[in-house]
């Protein structure tokens, strides 16, 4: 049998997108087939896009022995459409979300979950086993995240951008009256000012020059935001703290000048999370941030147990109206040209777009 997938296809020379018709996973024991229903794309899909491969597999990856084409979308959900021999604990038809790391499972980093260091990691919808962008996958049974019936699926398709920002969060060990401050307001932004409000924050400033994101921003849930192109950040966030700055940083925008107010608006003894990819090398000089005595700490993936944590929040409401984040929902076949070319000319306007895997997921779909 075959399905409908959109694939990276490239070499060392560059990579491109394939909508196409491939085979259809064939189940294996102890594994699980997903009919996937909804799936994301991510800042890292559009920086594979354009500057890959960097994650793409040019030779055969240690866990999947997959190389190019491969799989796109590791942010997604779906339904249980088969398990195989062994696994006795799903049902048919069960909504589930993927945990998409992929890793060998022996080393000292995965006893750790510290996915990102495992030497053999990869990614689904990249290094193997599919993805999202496609209409079944077949995934190990630990990868599978049950969840509620009462959750819709493209909501549930948010748990990994919300996982990551969830990570994020808990290393700035954040308090209730401490004063947060977030550069950029894309998905992860976004879903940093959700994560922030459900660990209790009140005061969650943001800096970001898109109207369309600042809005969005408020909307999630910012105290305020702050437009670096008509309006000093630093004294901004300083004029809100008594002079001092924030307690907690999280830099998700990428650039230089983001990076440059992260440490120059934090107080003395702060914690700035690094959660942006940055597409060119930044310059970093010690003493900026040294003489503050900062923590400057690079998040990186997320545990089991906090993806967990992240389906348990959406679905109890601790994580506010998540689907705020999604501006679009399109269909498998216009996933190219609607979706990756769309961000890409007008991301300003755009947080999340969704990709519709299953044609008859839109009933599970309510938008929130």
């Amino acid at each position: 049998m075959s399905m409908n997938a959109v694939r990276w296809h490239g070499d060392q020379n560059g990579l491109s997108l394939k909508y196409e018709e491939i085979p259809k996973p064939v189940l294996q024991p102890g594994w699980v087939m997903v009919k996937n229903a909804w799936s994301g794309i991510c800042g890292s899909d559009l920086h594979e896009y354009l500057y890959g491969p960097k994650n793409g597999p040019l030779e055969p990856h240690p866990v999947t022995g997959e190389t190019l084409p491969t799989g796109v979308g590791h942010e997604f959900s779906g339904t249980v459409a088969a398990v195989g021999a062994g696994v006795s604990d799903l049902e048919i038809g069960q909504k589930v979300v993927v945990f998409p790391s992929i890793m060998d499972h022996t080393c000292h980093y995965c006893h750790e979950e510290i996915f990102g260091l495992c030497k053999s990691r990869g990614f689904m919808g990249y290094s193997g086993y599919g993805g999202g962008m496609q209409e079944y996958v077949c995934v190990e049974r630990i990868a599978i995240h049950v969840v509620p019936d009462h959750v819709p699926l493209d909501i549930a398709a948010l748990t990994e951008p919300l996982a990551v920002a969830w990570h994020g969060v808990k290393l700035s060990d954040p308090k209730p009256d401490d004063i947060a401050l977030v550069l950029g307001a894309g998905p992860i932004g976004i879903s940093v000012i959700m994560g922030l409000q459900a660990h209790g924050v009140k005061n969650i400033y943001v800096s970001e020059p898109s109207e369309h994101r600042a809005q969005r921003a408020i909307t999630a849930g910012a105290t305020k935001v702050f437009n670096p192109t008509k309006e000093d950040v630093v004294l901004s966030i300083q004029a809100v703290s008594d002079g001092f700055g924030a307690h907690i940083v999280f830099e998700c925008a990428g650039v230089q000048s983001a990076l440059d107010a992260a440490f120059a608006g934090a107080r003395g003894k702060a914690r700035v999370i690094e959660l942006a990819k940055y597409p060119q090398p930044v310059s970093i000089w010690p003493n900026t941030f040294n003489k503050k005595g900062l923590a400057y700490i690079q998040s990186n993936i997320y545990t089991r147990g906090e993806f967990q944590d992240v389906v348990d929040a959406i679905a109890s409401g601790r994580i506010k109206s998540p689907g705020s984040m999604v501006t679009a929902r399109i269909p498998l076949e216009d996933a190219i040209a609607a979706g990756f070319e769309e961000l890409l000319k007008t991301k300003d306007k755009h947080c999340k777009i969704l990709i519709q895997s299953d044609s008859k997921c839109a009933e599970n779909s309510n938008g929130r």
